[in-house]
């Protein structure tokens, strides 16, 4: 698929999407979950701050000692002190500016209505695609512009933002302000999951938007058919259950491959492969090869791709590619999604936006795809190590926002950027249908408004995979370590390479990349990022 095709497809998604946002309820199959609007003018006892007008608003306010109103209460302060400004301006991910703009549902308040009501200023928010978001950061960092107080883009892109001096470090204002983000009853679930999505070289740089831990996803009610599970006995020699390691992963890929069970011809690999979009599936086989972690380098930053564990690695993963769609190679995440959505597939290991968007009811009470009701979700996967599993997940894209050091309001700019991450305000936002911002937060796991979005099923998945996630490359240097490895992988999977070629062509390319960012402490960042990484191991 050409770069036009997959924009245009990715626009058209989005655009159908965000008409969803116009449901008064949320669909038949959440609407236990969520109350009709009820006019309330008042805030609950003690507290200051928040949305008003629907029943339930009473979870999302808060008062000044909580992390929003210190956030409210530091603007009040910049105001009186003639400091605040008139307006920010944000570059976020275009699907993402609907959750923050427009009500979760018609009668409730969006988060930027209660922003305004609270502060009275103003949020330009200017959009950009996936595929071109980090483009235009680094146009304003580079030019001078200095358009945008926030930047958004990729949780990876981090370490060359900085390295190229676009975000500035926030520890001063984290310090000041007190964020709820490790709060233990509200924040993210672990310290090496704060430390992906708030810190670069243990420094406060970006603020986590986004939960992008690849969680898997599989026909349920497929795997509980009799004959379905009669065959797989028959021709595996064990029961169908969802895999605990990728050696059942593939044996399921491989079950499924060309048969059909009632909607068509079968392909077992739903996973991606593509240029891009494939690489966390690399990734996530990859740290799990070792117990705990198999860490795409060494203690002294030498890579570990042709090792005999990382050329075994992409031995597996090129051969999984057998069981994959004929047109795998092309897919952005949405065609996965809709491969899962149209049942083609019986599993597949994506972002958690897949169950919003292909599960329930469309606000006209007709299923949101053919795989609505069908689908479950379960745990990462690993390898078995006596009776353990090391269970690995990854992290990878995750809308992050940066303040730009060229803006004239960074003060204001921080405070926006807690209010709108702070377990209140950002749980507010993931009651909104439509977006891409995804839940992290333990907060957001226990709100039914959620739930109602990314389904029951996956409110325990969705925090069990992320206390099991590994960062993906996120150094300075980033874009090309990816690019090289991302080159080799796709030689590999085309054939134009055996996967120990590929390897070794990998290795080199990131011998050379490593060496030219030695200077700039990438060997150091690479040090850091290890305390991110989960240890420890599931019984099976």
């Amino acid at each position: 698929m050409s770069n036009e095709k997959s924009n245009s497809s990715r626009r058209e998604f989005l655009k159908t999407s965000t008409g969803v946002i116009a449901a008064a309820a949320l669909g038949g199959g959440g609407s236990s979950l969520v109350s009709l609007p009820v006019q309330a003018a008042e805030y609950a006892p003690g507290m200051t701050g928040g949305p008003l007008g629907f029943e339930g608003a009473e979870r999302f306010q808060y008062n000044s000692s909580m992390s929003e109103g210190r956030a409210i209460d530091g603007i009040k302060a910049l105001k009186a002190a003639g400091k605040a400004p008139k307006k920010l301006t944000v570059l976020l991910l275009d699907g993402t500016i609907d959750q923050i703009r427009k009500p979760f549902r018609e009668g409730a308040m969006s988060p930027l209505d209660v922003w305004m009501r609270e502060t009275g200023i103003e949020i330009e928010m200017i959009g950009g695609t996936p595929d071109d978001m980090f483009k235009k950061v680094m146009q304003d960092v580079t030019t001078g512009d200095g358009v945008f107080d926030v930047y958004t883009g990729p949780w990876n892109s981090t370490g060359d933002l900085v390295a190229s001096g676009g975000a500035l470090d926030c520890s001063e204002f984290v310090k000041k302000y007190k964020p709820d983000w490790q709060d233990p009853e509200r924040g993210v679930p672990t310290e090496g999951f704060y430390k992906l999505l708030y810190t670069y070289n243990n420094k406060n740089y970006m603020v986590g938007l986004d939960g992008d831990t690849l969680v898997w996803y599989y026909q349920q009610k497929l795997y509980e058919k009799p004959e379905v599970k009669d065959a797989f006995l028959k021709e595996v020699g064990r029961p169908l259950a969802v895999p605990n390691t990728w050696e059942e992963v593939d044996a399921i890929s491989k079950f499924f491959t060309g048969k059909d069970f009632g909607n068509g011809k079968m392909y077992g690999n739903g996973c991606l492969m593509s240029r891009f979009w494939g690489l966390p599936s690399f990734y996530m086989r990859f740290a799990s090869m070792d117990n705990p972690n198999f860490y795409f380098f060494n203690d002294d930053g030498h890579p570990n791709l042709n090792t005999d564990l990382g050329v075994q690695c992409a031995e597996e993963h090129v051969r999984s590619f057998q069981w994959s769609p004929p047109d795998a190679l092309n897919f952005t995440f949405l065609e996965g999604w809709n491969s899962l959505w149209n049942l083609q597939v019986p599993q597949i290991c994506t972002f958690t936006a897949i169950a919003k968007y292909g599960d329930g009811k469309k606000p006209d009470g007709t299923p949101k795809s053919k795989a609505t009701g069908l689908m479950g979700s379960h745990g990462p996967v690993g390898r078995r190590f006596g009776d353990k599993v090391n269970r690995r997940a990854v992290m990878f894209y995750s809308v992050t926002a940066w303040i730009s050091p060229k803006s004239k309001n960074q003060e204001a700019a921080y405070l926006f950027l807690q209010w709108l991450s702070s377990t209140r305000t950002f749980t507010l936002i993931e009651a909104s249908p439509t977006g891409y911002f995804d839940p992290f937060q333990k907060a957001n796991f226990k709100e039914p408004l959620v739930a109602a979005n990314y389904q029951p099923y996956a409110m325990d998945t969705i925090p069990y995979s992320i206390e099991r996630s590994v960062p993906t490359i996120n150094f300075a240097g980033q874009t090309a370590l990816d690019n090289a490895l991302d080159d080799e992988i796709q030689a590999a999977l085309t054939k134009q390479k055996t996967p120990k070629q590929a390897m070794d062509a990998a290795q080199a390319k990131w011998e050379q990349i490593i060496r030219r960012q030695r200077d700039k402490g990438i060997v150091e960042a690479i040090k850091a990022s290890r305390a991110s990484w989960p240890i420890g191991t599931d019984s099976v």
